[in-house]
This record gives structure tokens, sequence and C-alpha cells, in this order.
């Protein structure tokens, strides 16, 4: 293992338990899906597209609860150095998709429009911020480990 030279300290490699990651992008994906499927729908107004939404919801929760639990672990065990905005962005994510999946089991029109589109609107701002957090993070580790 490569040494870690940087002013943290030698405690954190920032080496998550493998599958964390690409738990994280499939949740990511399937809650952005999501908006894409409510933008369907708003224009077609045939349910399939709600019914891909309140599925997209579903993956992406089960996704996102499996990478937090991975995450948690990964926290206990020093496995990584956490971004606490980053973090408590996620967090809001899966509330927010959360809250998102009890209104898409609506019926119809109202399980959709306005509040299903802008709670997923608000999701995916979310994860956007929370994928800069991220990356501005990564940058800075990567500029003192220089």
């Amino acid at each position: 293992m490569a040494a870690i030279h940087s002013s943290y300290g030698a405690r954190f490699a920032d080496n998550p338990i493998p599958g964390t990651t690409t738990l994280t992008h499939f949740a990511a994906g399937f809650l952005t899906l999501t908006l894409v499927t409510d933008f369907a729908y708003t224009q077609t107004l045939v349910l399939m597209w709600q019914d891909f939404s309140s599925w997209l919801l579903f993956f992406g929760l089960i996704a996102g609860g499996l990478a937090a639990v991975l995450w948690v672990i990964s926290f206990a065990t020093d496995r990584i150095r956490p971004v606490w905005g980053a973090v408590l962005l996620k967090a809001l994510v899966l509330v927010a998709a959360f809250f998102n999946s009890l209104i898409h089991a609506g019926d119809g029109w109202t399980g959709v429009v306005p509040w299903g589109i802008g709670i997923s609107v608000v999701t995916c701002l979310l994860m956007l911020g929370a994928a800069l957090l991220n990356r501005r993070a990564t940058d800075d580790r990567l500029l003192l480990r220089a």
C-alpha cells in the first residue's frame, strides 16, 4: 500500500469498502432518471412513465441505502475521511427521495405534478451539490499529497 503524505496523518486511507462508489453512482443514475420520466409523464400523460418513476425511486432508495450502510462501515473502520458537507447533502438526497416516493404513490397527475417533479428537481440539485463538494475535496486532497 502506498504511503500517505498529508497533514492529516496516515490514519485515513480514503479507501472505502468496495461497492460503495458503484452503489452511489447507481443511486444517482436512478434518481436522475426519475426526473426524466417525470418530465416525460407531464408531456405525454401516459401512466407508464409514472410507474417508471416509482420503480426508479425504489431502486434509487435501495442502492442509496446500501451505499449508506457501506459508507458507515467504512467510516467506522477508519477506511475513509468524510467530507461532512457532502455527507449531509447525500443524507438529504435520501430523505428527499423517500418523500418523493411517497408523493409518487399518488394517483396519476397528482402523483407527479407539481410536487413530484419539484422534489425530483430538488433531489437532482442536492446530488449535484454533493458531487461538487466531493470533487472539490478530492482535488484539495490530491494537491496536499503532491
